[in-house]
Order: C-alpha cells, then structure tokens, then sequence
C-alpha cells in the first residue's frame, strides 16, 4: 500500500508500557525530556513521554532505524517534521489516556484527538456558547440545537476537524477556527474538501477517525485529492515483532511501502 494516498493512524494507549517496550525514558531525546520535566502533574508527565517515547518506535519502524536515532526538527512556522526525511510526514495528538500518531507521505498532515471526559481548565464557557463566538454559523446552529452530551460532541467534532487543519498547516488554532468544516456527519468513506481562510492557507482534505471510547478525532491532509485512512492499534514491539511487522519507506523507490 502507497504512504502517498493513505494515512496511517496509530492509536497509542497511554495508560501503561506493553510487555517487551523498553523504557520510554530512555527513548526520548533532551527537548523532549527537558519539556516533560517541566510538566509538574506526574500524570501529565507520564502520557507525555509515553506518547513520544512510542511515536519514536513506531516512526524508527517505518524509517528503518532506532528509536533514538528519530530526529526532529522546526519546519514552516515552528511545525514539527522528521529531519533529513522531508518526503514522510508525521503528526501527534493526545487527550486524556490516548494519544494518535498520524503518518503519511508528501503531503502535510494534522491529526487531533479530544476526549469528551477531559475537563479543559481554559473553557470557562459551555460548548453551544464558544460554538457562537468562535464557529461559523452553520457549525454554531448544529452544535446549540443538540442536547445533552451531543452538544459537546458536535462541539468537539468542529474542533478536531479544524486543529487538524490548522496543524497541517502549521498556523495557530486562531487562525483555524473561521475555517468551514461542514455541519454535520461526513458520508462514510469520503473525505471534505475545505477551504483556506484569510491568514490561514488551504486547501485540505479533512476525515474524521472512528475511535469511540469518548474519543473525537479527525485527520487532515493539505491540497485536494482524497486518500484513504487506517487506524491501527500500538501492541507493543513483541506483538508486531512476532506477527505485524511495521510497514518501511523505501528511500530508493517513490512513494513505495513495504
């Protein structure tokens, strides 16, 4: 299967270490253990380096070398990209105990994850009343006329949708938040094509990630040309190491997976 029109997205359990992964400590390189230290909640600090310590196994899979070896950099407008791999791509999301690793090729790719239980300290407003101020008016009439926990589901499936692309642009949220990114379900299968905003540059393809589990997400990838998604689920090294090896790019030949 070609990397150039799918998208791989791994889902990370954040709640423990599976059998046979080294210490996630160890994986990390100084930013990264410099940035987890300064979280003060242990708990914080544990989802943390879990989420990074596992995209580094998965993307060392996929490249061809260690886990340590996985280097970053600071692309256009301070985004995260693999250093000395320009043509494969990678975005990182978590929310609560899970985290999402999304992994293309040649196109640059956002993915984001909320999970409807976590309590955000920053909202101060209920969902319908942020979905009037911030969304456009189509998306702030769907997210007012549900109830219940439908409310901040609708609410949060806007949001995800626009942090996706907001990542795969490497803009900030602010900006993303005008973007049009539909008023309802998306048909099965297919992704939306949305629109740049003044400040914001488009155009992007947005699919939303079946996860359930009180999680949202979506994906996002830049220009116009749809491109199928895979979830798959990280087991551990011995899991995939015994029957499901991890897919390599091939340097020598475009856009190929093996």
């Amino acid at each position: 299967m070609r990397l150039d029109d799918v998208v791989h997205v791994w889902r990370i359990p954040l709640h423990g270490v599976p059998p046979g992964d080294p210490d996630p400590e160890r994986l990390l390189d100084p930013h990264e253990r410099r940035r987890a230290d300064r979280l003060g909640d242990a708990r914080l600090r544990r989802r943390y380096v879990r989420a990074h310590a596992t995209s580094r196994l998965i993307l060392g899979g996929y490249l061809g070398l260690p886990p340590h070896e996985v280097t970053w950099c600071r692309g256009r407008h301070g985004k995260p990209a693999l250093a000395g791999r320009p043509e494969v791509k990678a975005n990182l999301s978590h929310s609560a105990d899970l985290a999402l690793l999304a992994i293309t090729r040649s196109r640059e790719i956002g993915v984001d994850v909320e999970n409807l239980g976590r309590q955000d300290p920053g909202a101060t407003l209920p969902a319908g009343r942020l979905a009037d101020r911030f969304y456009p008016p189509t998306e702030a009439v769907r997210v007012g006329r549900a109830r219940g926990p439908a409310r901040d589901w609708w609410y949060l499936r806007f949001w995800t949708r626009k942090e996706a692309c907001v990542k795969a642009s490497g803009g900030r949220l602010v900006q993303g938040l005008p973007v049009r990114v539909g008023a309802g379900h998306l048909p099965h299968g297919y992704g939306l094509r949305c629109s740049g905003e003044a400040g914001m540059p488009g155009p992007w393809v947005v699919r939303d990630v079946s996860l359930g589990d009180g999680n949202v997400a979506a994906v996002a990838l830049t220009g116009t040309a749809d491109y199928q998604v895979v979830v798959r689920t990280w087991l551990g090294l011995r899991r995939f190491g015994l029957d499901q090896p991890l897919p390599q790019c091939d340097r020598h030949r475009e856009g190929a997976v093996r």
